[in-house]
């Protein structure tokens, strides 16, 4: 997908997948992938397989990286490329706002330690917040 992308859009910066320890930007690494990738290094992983998520504040940054990159790909949509390429983009909001939501949902929900339910919580409130007033 990307390799279409930058052909068409070359000033749009490819990232590696909110809260990924993938640095390749010409790899695509999809949702589901990521969070059921085991690790092959045995480095420690924060929840979920989300390097962000080791502690609680890393909630924070999880939702800030998922802010920036949805705002990216909004604009990138606003400058109206190929529908095949906005599905695509959109496809990419969908996967990186859900990570956060769905990571933050099962915290809020299943979690012992009341730290990481309440930095749950704020970034539930956030992303949340982001989706209705900015998309």
């Amino acid at each position: 997908m990307w390799h279409l992308i930058r052909r068409i859009a070359p000033n749009l910066r490819r990232k590696p997948f909110i809260g990924s320890s993938n640095s390749d930007p010409t790899r695509t690494q999809h949702y589901h992938t990521s969070v059921v990738a085991p690790r092959q290094s045995g480095a420690s992983t924060g929840l979920y397989g989300f390097d962000h998520l080791k502690s609680p504040n890393g909630f924070q940054r999880f939702v800030d990286e998922a802010i920036e990159r949805s705002t990216e790909l909004v604009s990138y949509i606003s400058a109206m490329p190929e529908s095949s390429e906005i599905i695509r983009a959109m496809d990419e909001i969908s996967d990186t706002v859900c990570s956060v939501v769905d990571s933050a949902e099962l915290c809020r929900n299943t979690h012992p330690d009341r730290e990481f339910v309440e930095e749950a919580n704020k970034a539930s409130m956030r992303i949340n917040e982001y989706l209705h007033v900015s998309i």
